[in-house]
């Protein structure tokens, strides 16, 4: 059955009130130095912050994650991934929790993106205020935000892509690897088989109908030519295991440096972007730890 606007409302209002009892049982972020509420952009509007965590000295790589929250491109905040956050910290690496505006139905999913874009460009321009200047960078994501990590690492590999997003200023921001967990990735065609138009119009903005706009900002339409490595992870019950699996088909057709990691599973809480919100589960830790294992043998 197909879900029009208000299932959508429905959905997003329940999770993010899901997600606001979720961090207040988060681990505590205070072990960790960092600066919190950094404006990229300064309007007063608190989707255009983002924060920053170092690792403790004695166990520091000088590796950056920097992350990008889903929520089904309408809803959520990057505190939402604090928790995903903690356990790379505990790792040795640096975590940057980025935030963008959700769409409400009147915006294009392009201006989210576009938010990301220049949250990332400012934190490249103020590296050594931020005490990132020694780091290599990762670029990491998880459903909306994985689509949205995936397009913005596809644009930084390759200029003429930044160049048909308009994102040529991005000369300056370097990415070592991409890190998807369940990704949305043929975007033009996602929601398909799962929304009404009005559900569409709420999820995607205005132009959910012009298939050249939502094929400009899908990151199937550029994956042919990728360099960089990348990883990707999805499971049994993922609702959006069929992206996970023609990234991969993609992947392999191309012969794109790509690591894949399918947890079959029907245990409870093993679903969609489990190793990021619920970490601590045994599966979640198989995830995590094979992450950890790509980064490390790629850079």
């Amino acid at each position: 059955m197909k879900v029009g606007k208000f299932a959508v409302n429905f959905l997003a209002k329940q999770l993010v009130r899901g997600n606001a009892i979720r961090r207040k049982q988060f681990p505590s972020l205070n072990d960790f130095d960092g600066m919190i509420d950094v404006p990229y952009i300064v309007d007063g509007i608190k989707h255009h912050q983002f924060d920053i965590f170092y690792a403790a000295k004695e166990n520091r790589k000088n590796i950056c994650i920097i992350d990008i929250h889903g929520g089904a491109y309408v809803f959520g905040e990057h505190r939402d991934n604090y928790i995903f956050g903690y356990e790379f910290l505990k790792k040795g690496f640096d975590f940057v929790a980025i935030d963008y505006i959700p769409n409400n139905g009147k915006r294009n999913v392009k201006s989210s993106i576009d938010d990301c874009v220049r949250c990332i460009n400012h934190i490249f321009k103020h590296l050594e205020e931020l005490k990132l200047e020694n780091d290599k960078f990762i670029i990491a994501g998880d459903s909306a935000g994985g689509h949205f990590a995936l397009l913005i690492a596809e644009a930084i590999d390759n200029k003429e892509v930044a160049e048909i997003l308009n994102y040529e200023f991005l000369d300056n921001v370097k990415f070592e690897l991409a890190l998807l967990n369940c990704p949305v990735y043929d975007f033009a065609n996602v929601g398909k088989d799962m929304l009404k138009p009005s559900g569409k119009k709420r999820m995607f903005g205005p132009n959910y109908k012009d298939e050249s706009s939502l094929n400009l900002i899908s990151p199937r339409t550029y994956i042919g030519n990728f360099k960089k490595p990348f990883f990707v992870s999805t499971c049994t019950k993922d609702f959006l295991r069929n992206e996970s699996l023609l990234l991969k088909e993609d992947g392999e057709k191309y012969q794109l440096n790509m690591t894949f990691v399918d947890i079959k599973s029907n245990a409870k809480g093993v679903e969609h972007v489990h190793n990021v919100v619920r970490p601590s589960l045994k599966d979640s830790i198989k995830v995590n730890n094979a992450m950890e294992d790509f980064v490390l043998k790629h850079i």
